[in-house]
């Protein structure tokens, strides 16, 4: 099967070359900055989607109303793109983004368990990173705060237990508090939270949990990380005026870890191919 790999990070580059190792003829577009890739084909994204069997996108596909390709000065619209794939099979993460747009065979791996689960994993070990590169004090005895109990922080608040830190979880059901006091964790609500005693915060919360009131009342030494998508949990214009270190940590296994986050992309892809073949489709 021939395989345009078109847009985004780094690890879309090794979701290219896991797929070449499987045997499959593989093109990228949208790196102008590479002069070669294994034996990959690099191309622009006119030809790219013109000599492919299957187009694979990033796992968030659009920018602005242009296909979301940083390193590349080869600007399409996204709507240009799909419509110049035909009838070819597109997969994406973010498949919701391009649904305006009507194509016919479109496939969302990132919406999928199998990716969700594997990636979450991925954005938890890339936050820890960020805390032991960038935090000046330790993991081991700090007073954590993390806001929601979703994939991401029941993986993160686990590592950050393990590495003996005093972890607070602020969860809404009931039943995940009584979870997190079972796994050796203390569970709050939202409404009861002490901003005032934590070293670190970690929001994983898509939406203003943390407004400027919350941010009044945190240290002054306070290290938070928002790990929600756009626009995130927290009011960083607060936080900028009281100049705390504050991080909004998009897309964190692109930066931190794309090799493994490649390899989720192309099995995940390749499990939806497998699917599709056993029930007589592309």
């Amino acid at each position: 099967m021939k395989v345009a790999v078109i847009g985004g990070d780094k690890r879309m580059l090794f979701t290219a070359k896991e797929l070449l190792n499987d045997g499959h003829r593989v093109c990228i577009a949208g790196f102008d900055s590479l002069l070669s890739l294994c034996d990959i084909w690099i191309t622009d994204i006119v030809t790219a989607v013109s000599w492919a069997d299957m187009i694979i996108l990033p796992v968030m596909p659009v920018k602005g109303g242009y296909l979301n390709a940083p390193y590349t000065s080869d600007k399409i619209r996204i709507g240009e793109l799909l419509r110049l794939t035909g009838e070819k099979p597109v997969f994406s993460g973010s498949a919701q983004l391009l649904l305006p747009y009507k194509h016919h065979s479109l496939y969302d791996y990132a919406a999928r368990e199998d990716f969700t689960y594997r990636n979450a994993e991925l954005t938890a070990e890339g936050a820890l990173s960020l805390i032991l590169s960038d935090y000046e004090g330790s993991v081991c005895g700090s007073r954590i705060l993390v806001t929601g109990y979703g994939r991401i922080a029941k993986l993160l608040s686990e590592m950050l237990r393990c590495m003996g830190a005093e972890v607070t979880v602020a969860a809404r059901k009931d039943a995940d508090r009584a979870l997190i006091g079972l796994r050796g964790m203390t569970a709050t609500g939202f409404g009861e939270i002490d901003y005032s005693v934590y070293d670190i915060i970690f929001n994983t919360v898509p939406a203003p949990i943390i407004g400027a009131e919350e941010i009044d009342r945190m240290r002054e030494d306070v290290f938070v990380v928002d790990l929600a998508s756009l626009p995130g949990g927290v009011d960083f214009n607060r936080a900028g005026e009281r100049g705390l270190s504050c991080i909004h940590a998009l897309s964190l296994p692109g930066s931190t870890a794309p090799l493994a986050a490649g390899c989720i992309i192309k099995d995940t892809i390749i499990t939806i191919l497998s699917e599709l073949n056993g029930a007589g489709s592309v």
